[in-house]
Formats: structure tokens, sequence, C-alpha cells
């Protein structure tokens, strides 16, 4: 009897610091606060319920610092990972890019701009911009999530 009695004791007083070491779940709300206080101006956020991309539930946009950023909640492991692999770049493509080969043999600069895909959990991150070092750097925050 002491020693359950000892245990609910112990589990009584180490429960708040259990829970502060818990992973708080995502939020759209808290992603946004998170953008703000990483330094980034946050402008144009709208959450819709109705996404374009097939098995979203819920789709999240707003522009951060000229980018566009779009969160999307899915319900099912499958469908958000087929997304993801639909927005990576594939490899023959970012070699292309990153060493400006289109570019040097004079073919036109792409009019499609460069997508960041990123996965937290059942969200996925859709960041779109030409500056490489801004798409990277809103993928860190949403993967600190």
């Amino acid at each position: 009897m002491k020693k359950a009695l000892i245990a609910i004791i112990a589990l009584l007083v180490l429960l708040p610091v259990i829970q502060r070491l818990l992973p708080k779940p995502f939020t759209f709300e808290r992603f946004q606060a998170a953008l703000k206080s990483a330094g980034f101006v946050v402008e144009d956020a709208r959450k819709t319920d109705a996404s374009i991309i097939p098995g979203a539930t819920e789709q999240f946009s707003m522009v951060v610092n000229g980018a566009q950023v779009d969160v999307y909640r899915f319900e099912d492991e499958g469908k958000i990972a087929t997304q993801l692999e639909y927005n990576k770049p594939d490899a023959g493509q970012a070699i292309v890019e990153s060493w400006h080969l289109a570019e040097a043999m004079g073919a036109a600069k792409s009019p499609n701009k460069p997508v960041l895909a990123a996965r937290n959990r059942m969200f996925m991150l859709l960041v779109t911009h030409e500056d490489k070092d801004l798409r990277e750097r809103i993928g860190r925050v949403f993967n600190l999530m």
C-alpha cells in the first residue's frame, strides 16, 4: 500500500514536467506565431476548408517575406506521402537548377518558381519563392514545430 501511495504522489509531482516535455500539437496559429517570432513578416493569412490538393482536408495560405506559403492538413498517411513526392523536384531537375545548366546553354529560364516541400507529421508545407535561403529558413521553422 505504501509503494502505491508513493508512486501516485511521484506521478502527481512529475505530471507537470512530463506535460512540458511532450510535443504540442501543430496548429496553424502556432505556426504563424513561430514565423513572426523568427523575424518573418506574415501577411494575408487565411484558412480554407476546401483544398486544391487531393486528399488534404484543410489548407492554410499566407505570404511570408514575399514567399507564398501553403500548409495542408491530411488525414491519410498514403495521400500525404504521395503529394509530398509530387511536389519534390526530381534529381535531374535539381542538378540543372543548382548548376544553372539551362541558362548556361542558352535555354530560357523556367517560368515555374522553385518550391520547397516539407512534412511535419500529418501536415505538408509548400513554400514558393526564388530565394532558396528564404525557402529553407521557412522550412526550418516548420520542422521545429
